[in-house]
This record gives C-alpha cells, sequence and structure tokens, in this order.
C-alpha cells in the first residue's frame, strides 16, 4: 500500500531535518504527529500500524533511516559540526524523490541493527564464555546476510529497486521543476 500523505509529510519532515531548518526534537515532534501514529522513529517498528499490512511498506526503513542521522541524546539541528555530507544528503534527496513517488516499496525488510540488541540471555552468556566469539560470528552473519539483501535489487538507488523506476522518478521531479502541484 502506498500511503501518499503520510510519505509527503515524511519527505518534508526529512527535508527540513537535513538542511538544518528543524532540531531533531521538533522532526520526532512532527513525525509522532503526522508519520509514526505516536511512536518515535527508533521505537516505530512496535506499533501496531508497523506490523499490519496496511503500512505502506517504506515508512518503518524510512523511519530508521531518519534515526540515524542525528544524536538522539541532545536536542540540535544539523548545522555545522553536525551537518550531514555531501554523500548523505544525496542519499536524503533520493528518499525524498521516492517518499513523492507512487512507487511501490519493493525491498523486502532488513532490520540494519546490531545483533547484539537482539541478544538472548543465552547469546550474551555464550558471548562471555566464549570471550566474544559468540558475538563475533553472530556479527558477521548478519554483515554477510546484509551483502546477500543488498544484492536483491539495484542498491546504488535504494530506496527504488531498480534503476530505471529512480530514473523515470527523476523526469518527475516534485521540486524545482517550474511546475506546481
Amino acid at each position: 500500500m502506498v500511503d501518499k500523505e503520510r510519505r509527503k509529510k515524511l519527505a518534508l519532515h526529512l527535508r527540513h531535518l537535513s538542511v538544518g531548518l528543524i532540531s531533531n526534537d521538533d522532526f520526532e515532534e512532527a513525525v509522532m504527529e503526522n508519520v509514526s501514529d505516536g511512536w518515535l522513529p527508533e521505537q516505530y517498528h512496535r506499533s501496531k500500524l508497523a506490523k499490519s499490512d496496511d503500512d505502506d511498506p517504506i515508512i518503518k526503513p524510512m523511519l530508521e533511516l531518519c534515526w540515524g542521522l542525528y544524536d538522539d541524546t541532545r536536542n540540535h539541528k544539523l548545522v555545522k559540526s553536525d551537518a550531514l555530507t555531501k554523500d548523505i544528503l544525496r542519499i536524503i534527496a533520493r528518499c525524498i524523490l521516492f517518499l513523492y513517488s507512487d512507487k511501490r516499496y519493493e525491498w523486502p525488510y532488513y532490520n540494519t541493527n546490531n545483533p547484539l540488541f537482539r541478544f538472548s540471555l543465552t547469546d550474551l552468556i555464550l558471548s562471555v564464555i566464549t570471550l566474544g566469539h559468540h558475538y563475533r560470528s553472530k556479527r558477521e552473519e548478519h554483515i554477510i546476510s546484509y551483502y546477500e539483501w543488498q544484492k536483491l535489487g539495484d542498491y546504488d538507488v535504494w530506496p527504488f529497486f531498480r534503476k530505471t523506476d529512480y530514473q523515470d522518478q527523476l523526469t518527475k521531479q516534485p521540486f524545482l521543476s517550474g511546475q506546481q502541484s
């Protein structure tokens, strides 16, 4: 399902965050109000909406990406020493372009969090007993599965699945195109 309204709101908030117009706290507040049904970006995966088939599948990975852009332990804007790099801004621009598209998100969900966050008590005990070998093994498995996930589509144009979809959408840019929508 493509939720155009939530996508456009998330795109707007992401634009404002990425260029330093709003702080990370303002971003989280706006997202909680307009996009994530009251959930912080890093906790959205726990919501009923995120677990339902009615949710737009791009929302969860996009919120996870957004959460990684800033330090959530302090209130700040992404300017000066906190400004995003040009490479990150290119990715953000591509994400915003995708959010303004009518394209379905085709990538399967991949949890990019460190496997340590999903460890059971048994995994923790095994890691201690093996002097970290168990953890390193799990981390290596996670990295390998991430590379395999990247091969499912044209990862260079993520969140688009195919380069042709990205190139097609570039011809329909919502900003600076001389057209009003």
